[in-house]
């Protein structure tokens, strides 16, 4: 059975496997890479130290190999996006009329166009009116860890003026924890404003 939960383990070296043949070290030989090839009957399987990352023809090049390596990252990353949703749909107690939309379609567009790692997601009225109790809050969902940043306003005001650095760069083990934390961050950050008269829901 297809696990529906991101493989964190695969995510952490299949990064690692294409930052260390891209950009600055796009010359750098797969050994110093720490990228290894087992031939299996018509296809190599490649590996990261000891990970396995891709699955190539017998015949690729080296941005074959990129491509392959960014194709499975997205899989894993759909499957994170997904947990993420699913979690803040659930969990956060988001002011009248304002929704959430994760960016995922533009995301992994820039995930595959040059390696992006970041997931966004918008928290903000469903309709534009510039009304004083407005929130506006950008997530972005780091996809190579469970990690973020969290940016949170209504007007001039940072709703997270008060939190702490684990708060506005949380980590976590998993991206179910992380969007938890997020969630509580938030909803902590919005019944202040409430309670401050900044925001009505």
């Amino acid at each position: 059975m297809i696990s529906t939960r991101p493989n964190l383990a695969y995510l952490k070296a299949a990064w690692a496997a294409h930052a260390s043949i891209s950009a600055e070290n796009c010359k750098q030989s797969y050994e110093e890479a720490g990228i290894s090839f087992e031939r299996v009957n018509h296809s190599w399987i490649v590996r990261k130290d000891d990970t396995q990352v891709s699955t190539m023809p017998l015949r690729y090049t080296r941005q074959d190999l990129r491509m392959g390596f960014l194709g499975r990252i997205e899989m894993e990353a759909r499957k994170a996006a997904a947990d993420i949703e699913a979690v803040l749909l659930r969990d956060l107690d988001l002011p009248d009329d304002h929704t959430i939309s994760v960016e995922l379609e533009q995301s992994m567009r820039q995930l595959r166009r040059n390696g992006s790692r970041a997931l966004i997601i918008l928290i903000g009225p469903a309709m534009l009116t510039d009304t004083p109790e407005q929130i506006y809050v950008e997530m972005h969902a780091f996809l190579d860890a469970p990690r973020a940043c969290l940016y949170a306003r209504r007007g001039t005001e940072d709703l997270l003026a008060n939190a702490s650095k684990r708060e506005r760069h949380p980590r976590a083990t998993t991206y179910i924890e992380l969007a938890q934390m997020v969630a509580a961050t938030l909803n902590t950050a919005m019944n202040a404003a409430v309670s401050a008269g900044l925001a009505t829901y």
